[in-house]
């Protein structure tokens, strides 16, 4: 008989599996708020109350579904589980996570490949399932197909009501809504008629803002000034002719976009209220509108045909808008190419020209070009002491815990950068186009008319905020010529 005694391994725990959530709603309408904070607490509060789970925070985005683009805590998240620093993410549903059928498989098998596990709440499957593809493709055209019906249903029984007399408006600047009636309010509808007059005789925005407040007659929101934009949609709305339109807005490819004027038309109950314009007014101001108006298309217009390459470029963070570009032209005489922006009330311009801002920008890269030795091992240095902040802070601080970890995604991104950016600032030579300036930059911050902070493309976001470069150069500006200063930030 053998005298040898087999003593069984000791099991340890199975080390806990890091485990992040991700919540998002379709839209940046504030009613879903309830619904964006539920799915969040939820999704947390299963997390935290499995012993095998180590809860790393929640992901969360107010945008469309329709794909992944533009949902900055999202791809952070992805970034963040391809990078081994998560093991599992919960979403409530496939359509929480990506409407995209393409985009929803796509992502999973990046994920399993990398040892990445999704669990769908509602759906109670998990990507470790072997026939999980085969499951998502039905699941994600069932849910696809039930959103086109809710959709139509909501469409269908909306206008049911409209046609029955129905009402969905609550308020109305000229009007007192009661339920299914309405009133005039004569002292609100006496502006209204001056602003249609004003507009339809060919005054300007800016011309009728100034009129209303000599007047003294305050905004719908109790404001001195009105907003410009307050004033083009009114001279627009069917209802100040008594009439209400049905579709105003639709949702293409996840986006909420507004219904040529045209189209509304045949979708209008005619004489819904009591009018405070007449027909002649308002088809006359529409006609007016669309006369004046720089995009005339019957049809939905993509942002990039809308937009200039100047979009979101130069930022003004006292009016905390970024500016707009124009084509002054003074007397007619010539073109000033030129960026501006006012702030909410509409007040204290902003401006710089296009050739001031290249002047600055050549100038400063051309400055910055002549450190391009020293350059990319100053960045990488700075990077890593970011790097080696963030993992301290993300030991001791659990409360920024996603924060932290966007940051660090953004810091790793800019360090692979590092090298093909210094090759193409070394490289640097004078330019004349926008879009080769924003190779380098990301954003030009207007912080008043001779200061200017620049903050270089290496970096998505403000999380290294390091200053590399700080410098003059005397541009013209209004008659004179004074010394610009900027500072060079990554």
């Amino acid at each position: 008989m053998s005298n040898i005694q087999v003593i069984p391994a000791l099991r340890k725990d199975s080390q806990k599996k890091r485990v992040a959530g991700y919540a998002r709603v379709s839209t940046a309408d504030e009613h879903q708020d309830s619904s964006y904070l539920l799915q969040a607490q939820e999704i947390e509060d299963s997390i935290r109350a499995n012993p095998r789970y180590e809860f790393v925070g929640i992901f969360k985005d107010r945008k469309s579904g329709s794909n992944t683009k533009g949902r900055q805590e999202f791809n952070a998240m992805i970034d963040l589980a391809l990078m081994g620093e998560i093991d599992i993410i919960i979403t409530k549903s496939i359509t929480r996570f990506a409407r995209s059928l393409l985009d929803t498989i796509s992502i999973v098998r990046e994920l399993k490949n990398n040892n990445v596990e999704v669990l769908f709440q509602k759906e109670g499957i998990s990507t470790l399932d072997p026939s999980i593809e085969m499951i998502l493709t039905v699941l994600a055209m069932h849910a696809e197909e039930e959103i086109k019906n809710i959709s139509e249903n909501t469409r269908w029984n909306f206008q049911r009501k409209m046609r029955a007399g129905g009402n969905f408006t609550t308020y109305l600047y000229g009007y007192n809504i009661r339920g299914e009636r309405w009133t005039i309010n004569n002292k609100e509808a006496s502006a209204v008629r001056l602003i249609f007059d004003m507009y339809t005789n060919n005054y300007s925005y800016r011309d009728i803002i100034e009129k209303l407040f000599e007047t003294g007659i305050k905004s719908p929101t109790g404001k001195e000034r009105w907003g410009l934009a307050t004033i083009e949609r009114m001279v627009q709305n069917e209802k100040f002719a008594g009439h209400m339109s049905l579709g105003k807005t639709y949702t293409l490819n996840g986006v909420c976009v507004r219904s040529p004027l045209i189209d509304l038309q045949d979708s209008m109950i005619k004489n819904h209220h009591p009018a405070i314009i007449t027909q002649e007014v308002f088809e006359k101001a529409i006609t007016l509108r669309l006369s004046r108006s720089k995009n005339n298309a019957n049809g939905y217009i993509p942002l990039n045909d809308r937009i200039t390459p100047f979009y979101q470029f130069v930022y003004s963070p006292v009016n905390e808008k970024y500016l707009k570009y124009v084509v002054e032209r003074p007397k007619g005489k010539y073109e000033i190419p030129t960026l501006f922006a006012y702030d909410k009330n509409r007040e204290n311009r902003v401006m710089v020209t296009v050739n001031n801002l290249y002047a600055l920008l050549n100038d400063a890269l051309g400055k910055l070009s002549l450190q391009s030795l020293q350059f990319a091992g100053n960045v990488s240095s700075l990077i890593t002491t970011k790097l080696a902040e963030c993992e301290t802070r993300l030991s001791v601080d659990s409360e920024h815990k996603v924060d932290l970890l966007t940051t660090k995604v953004s810091l790793i991104a800019a360090n692979k950068k590092v090298l093909s950016f210094t090759k193409q600032l070394k490289n640097y030579s004078l330019l004349n186009d926008i879009r080769d300036f924003k190779k380098f930059v990301r954003v030009v911050e207007l912080i008043d008319n001779t200061t200017f902070a620049i903050r270089l493309s290496l970096v998505e976001d403000n999380s290294l905020d390091s200053l590399l470069l700080q410098s003059k150069v005397k541009l013209k500006v209004g008659n004179l010529y004074r010394d610009v200063s900027f500072f060079i930030y990554l």
